[in-house]
């Protein structure tokens, strides 16, 4: 099997209420979260999430700022390390959320990956998360707007060493993808795991469409992988930025 490198870019940061993250704990705490796109390099190149697009229309709707200095915008953080966005393969949006697709156009030669019942979710979602798709139901254009999607039903293989698993729960359509290393196998969570708290107090995230399938989705992803990185937490890069896996 091949084995994968995982960098992970820092493309910038937002304040958010911390019982976004973890349901029920810690109400009225302020946490700041990291936005980050990983990058996988072996037989193929892969983007793992793309990150926030436009960030005016995230302020605009959600109330939430997006901190970014020159560094961290997304095609510039990409070019400094040594990422050429041209000759990406495959693109994986986790689920279609405005802050984890907004870049998808910055590859046009990539696939484009995301769960079917994603795909159809997000066009018109219930009222309660409209706002986080921007979708067209609230009057917005969608941050993967453009985006020609390669539908994906389940589970399915992307590369000799990569897997994508569907893991419903924060959305209907949420996928981790498995990533074989010279380490092991790493699971990239997206927002079925927001922070290593989630996985080490089995806390599932706060905004979820269904909690008890987020509690199942974080209990595959953890049985699936010997490492964890989750979408959020800022120790992904305690070795630094970019952080390098394994």
């Amino acid at each position: 099997m091949a084995s994968w490198t995982i960098t992970a870019l820092d493309t910038g940061a937002s304040v958010i209420e911390k019982s976004v993250l973890t349901y029920l704990h810690d109400v009225g705490t302020k946490i700041k979260i990291v936005r980050i796109m990983f990058y996988l390099e072996g037989p193929q190149r892969i983007i793992v999430d793309t990150s926030v697009g436009d960030a005016e229309q995230g302020l605009r709707l959600l109330g939430e700022a997006t901190l970014r200095t020159p560094e961290q915008e997304p095609l510039a953080a990409l070019r400094a390390a040594g990422i050429d966005p041209e000759r990406v393969d495959v693109v994986i949006n986790t689920h279609l959320h405005w802050d984890h697709c907004g870049n998808n156009h910055l590859f046009p030669n990539a696939r484009v990956l995301a769960q079917r019942d994603e795909i159809r979710y997000a066009i018109a979602p219930g009222d309660f998360f409209a706002r986080g798709y921007f979708a067209p139901t609230c009057g917005a254009q969608p941050a993967y707007w453009g985006t020609r999607f390669e539908p994906v039903d389940g589970d399915i293989e992307v590369a000799d060493g990569v897997r994508i698993i569907k893991v419903p729960g924060h959305t209907p359509g949420s996928q981790a993808v498995l990533v074989q290393t010279s380490a092991g196998v790493y699971a990239i969570a997206g927002d079925a795991i927001f922070l290593y708290e989630n996985a080490d107090k089995l806390i599932p995230p706060g905004y979820h469409w269904r909690i008890d399938e987020s509690m199942d989705a974080m209990r595959r992803i953890l049985g699936s992988s010997d490492h964890l990185l989750p979408s959020h937490d800022y120790r992904v890069f305690e070795r630094g930025s970019p952080a390098r896996y394994p």
